[in-house]
This record gives structure tokens, C-alpha cells and sequence, in this order.
């Protein structure tokens, strides 16, 4: 009776022993490595045509630019909410909705930057060509109320304070980038740190005051998302993440369509999807 309590006893102790080392395994191997099965369902799906572009504000609402350059405020059911129609219509090329404050469009054929509230309301518009007699190529808030602009003729960043009207910080990027081989497409800050993406070559990090920091070697980009402390982006028809300051990388495949993704914006309860047909809404 005893040797079975005993041998019982030790039984017990391995089993205990084996699933402690296969959860201290589990924490050791890296999350790049580990399986990833996001349960995202189908919230909703729009059809969109054209060359429509999509944002995302801290509450999950998805911010499109139709065929006309309107600028629609989703809510999360997929309904409309809100609609900004320009006076004077330009080519959306960037809208930025992360901001708690604002909502910034830029229209880079009229080289104007407009400022909405959260209801598309207009704040204020910008004409670019006041600070520079360069092409803007692109443009971002930052987190001082100012904007960060890249000027493509000149080449140079520069950080614009539009209500004094003045350039409170210029630099030259020459010594950073070959500017006969570069293709400069995004800019965001986040983080205090300001991230440019060229599709040429990768995504170049500076910091809050423009001074350059590092690079990520991530070239074919054309924009990158944020979320928590991760960067991420698509390719291949996948989302990847990577991780500020571990650099730790991870990857999640996206739900199989017959049309390639051709935007991806990652939130905190839903992801949106963009191909060239339709706007696809998952909640987690």
C-alpha cells in the first residue's frame, strides 16, 4: 500500500515537474516563433472604388477618402457618421486621424494641409507653399500641435509651426539619403520619435527634434501603422509586427481574399482591410 502512495506521489511530482519546464518554454521562445491564430469575424464590408485611403482614430472609427475625395467618419457598424466635402476638391494623399484633437488631410497636388475636429468640422487650412518653395511630398501632425513636412525639392525635413506661420526646424537630409535613389511616401510620430518611410531603401527614425536616430531595414514599404509599442506593416499579404525596442518581430496571416490588401490599420478591438473592391472590418 505504501509503495503505491509512494510511487503515486512521485508520479504526480514528474507530471508537475514536466508542465513547469513546458511553460518556462513556452515564455522563453520568442513570439515570432510561436503559433499565431487571431480570431478576427467579419464586422462588416463596404464596396470601395477608386484610390481610397483609410485612418483610424483611437476609438476604432475608420476615416475613408472616396472617389470625390470626401472624407468619411465610420463608426464601427460600418455606418457613416460624418462627412467632410471640400470647398475646393484636391487629391487626398494622407489623412491622419490618431491625433486625440485633430484630424489632419493633405492634398498634395494643391500642397495644402486641412485640420478637422473630431465631427469634420474645419479648424484650419494650411497653404504649404507660404513655408517653402519646394514640393511637399509628405506631411504628419506632431505631438506639439506643429507639422512635420518633407520637402522633396529641397530635401530637407522641416517642422512648420502654422500659428505664427514660421519653420521652427529644418534638416538637411543629404548625408542621410542618396536623393537620386529614394522614395520617400509616409511620415509619422509616434512615441516622440518621428518615423519616415522610403519605399526605396526602409523606414529612417528620428528623433522628436528631427535629429536622425536609427534605420530599419524595411524596404518595398509604402506606410507603416502603430500600435501598443509595435510598428507593423503589410506584405505579402501579411501583417507584420515588429517591436520599438526589442526589434522582436512577429507575423499574422490575414483573412484569404481573391484581391490583394492593399492597406492594413490594426486597433484596439478591430482591423481593417482595404483592397481595390471593398473595405473589410473584423473585430477580435
Amino acid at each position: 500500500m505504501m509503495d503505491r502512495i509512494s510511487r503515486s506521489r512521485t508520479l504526480n511530482h514528474n507530471l508537475l515537474k514536466l508542465c513547469l519546464g513546458i511553460s518556462c518554454w513556452l515564455l522563453w521562445v520568442p513570439a515570432s516563433l510561436q503559433a499565431q491564430a487571431p480570431a478576427w469575424r467579419l464586422a462588416f464590408q463596404l464596396p470601395v472604388r477608386g484610390n481610397a485611403l483609410l485612418s483610424i482614430d483611437r476609438f476604432d472609427r475608420a476615416y475613408l477618402a472616396d472617389a470625390r475625395q470626401n472624407i468619411l467618419q465610420l463608426d464601427t457598424l460600418g455606418k457613416v457618421i460624418n462627412t467632410f466635402s471640400p470647398p475646393i476638391q484636391g487629391r487626398v494623399a494622407m489623412v491622419e486621424a490618431w491625433s486625440p484633437a485633430k484630424i489632419m488631410v493633405f492634398y498634395d497636388d494643391r500642397q495644402r494641409v486641412q485640420l478637422l475636429d473630431r465631427f469634420l468640422t474645419p479648424l484650419g487650412l494650411a497653404d504649404l507653399r507660404e513655408y517653402t518653395d519646394g514640393t511637399i511630398r509628405a506631411a504628419t501632425l506632431a505631438a506639439d500641435d506643429r507639422l512635420w513636412l518633407f520637402d522633396e525639392t529641397t530635401f530637407r525635413l522641416l517642422k512648420i509651426d502654422t500659428r505664427v506661420n514660421q519653420v521652427g526646424f529644418e534638416n538637411p537630409l543629404e548625408l542621410l539619403l542618396d536623393r537620386r535613389q529614394h522614395d520617400i511616401t509616409f511620415l509619422r510620430e509616434y512615441q516622440s520619435k518621428l518615423y519616415m518611410v522610403d519605399r526605396s531603401s526602409g523606414v529612417y527614425v528620428f528623433d522628436n527634434m528631427g535629429n536622425y536616430q536609427k534605420k530599419l531595414a524595411l524596404p518595398t514599404l509604402s506606410y507603416v501603422g502603430f500600435v501598443g509599442d509595435e510598428l507593423y506593416y503589410l506584405s505579402n499579404n501579411q501583417l507584420h509586427f515588429q517591436h520599438l525596442y526589442t526589434f522582436q518581430t512577429r507575423t499574422v496571416a490575414l483573412p484569404e481574399q481573391p484581391l490583394p490588401y492593399r492597406q492594413v490599420l490594426v486597433g484596439d478591438k478591430f482591423l481593417y482591410l482595404l483592397t481595390n473592391e471593398a473595405l473589410l472590418a473584423y473585430r477580435r
